[in-house]
């Protein structure tokens, strides 16, 4: 049999599993303080496989809780990550929130301690909200004040529902996330580089024993140059550092018994 023709069978007979990807393991998560954990995952994305990394926050809300920031809280018009975490007492963590307009006015219900900040706007958007310690994403035309509720903001779209991922344009962008898994914990998310929604959806719903954080629902909040974090709780420090400054940031504080 010729040389050439050999090798191609034993290409063909090789087993399939030579030309896998690797198994993927758990992700590494650090606790940072009681109820709290962080991990970064590096993913490879587009046709291209280029890594990105991604920050990921897992806090349980019985123990943490969520705080809105708006200029009123922190002073000035815009902020930082570090002007947010500023405005709340014990703040370990911050992101940027949802969209708002060419006037820095936000747009959408943004709820802080029970007070209502923005009204709802009955758009093709999603509402996160904790009520009664207990995350939820309801679509925005669905919405109905809730009894306890302490925390909501409005943004889109939304990503994963009942761990379902939905459908989304072609667009890449920086992200930032806001989600929950199967066990009532919430993460923040941000992505240090640019990524398809598809293809982030997919990372968030990936079980936990293949590399993912293993969400059921989650809600895209504004990207592209607003996406920003910062963490500083206990031995974790973390920064997705941007230009840019926003009018309203979502911070993560101790909740007080």
């Amino acid at each position: 049999m010729p040389l050439k023709h050999l090798l191609l069978l034993l290409l063909a007979l090789t087993p399939a599993a030579c030309t896998r990807a690797p198994a993927r393991g758990p992700l590494a998560w650090q606790t940072a303080l009681p109820g709290l954990d962080y991990a970064r995952a590096e993913l490879l994305v587009g046709q291209d496989q280029q890594p990105i990394g991604i920050h990921l926050l897992r806090l349980e809300p019985r123990q943490w809780r969520l705080r809105v920031v708006t200029p009123e809280k922190m002073g000035k018009q815009l902020g930082s990550p570090a002007d947010f975490r500023g405005a709340i007492p014990g703040a370990v963590a911050a992101i940027n929130g949802g969209f708002f307009d060419p006037a820095y006015k936000p747009l959408g219900l943004l709820v802080d301690d029970g007070q209502t900040l923005s009204p709802l706007r009955h758009v093709d958007h999603g509402v996160f909200g904790i009520a009664a310690q207990q995350p939820l994403l309801r679509h925005a035309r669905d919405w109905k004040d809730l009894p306890e509720l302490e925390f909501a903001v409005e943004c889109g779209p939304r990503l994963l529902v009942d761990g379902q991922p939905l459908t989304f344009k072609p667009s890449l962008a920086r992200r930032t996330v806001l989600g929950y898994d199967s066990h009532g914990r919430v993460l923040l998310v941000a992505t240090e580089g640019v990524i398809q929604l598809s293809e982030l959806t997919d990372f968030l719903r990936r079980p936990e024993h293949d590399g993912g954080p293993g969400l059921s629902d989650a809600l895209n909040l504004d990207g592209g140059p607003s996406t920003m974090l910062e963490i500083d709780a206990g031995p974790v420090h973390a920064s997705v550092p941007t230009p840019v400054q926003v009018p309203v940031g979502i911070v993560v504080s101790p909740r007080l018994r």
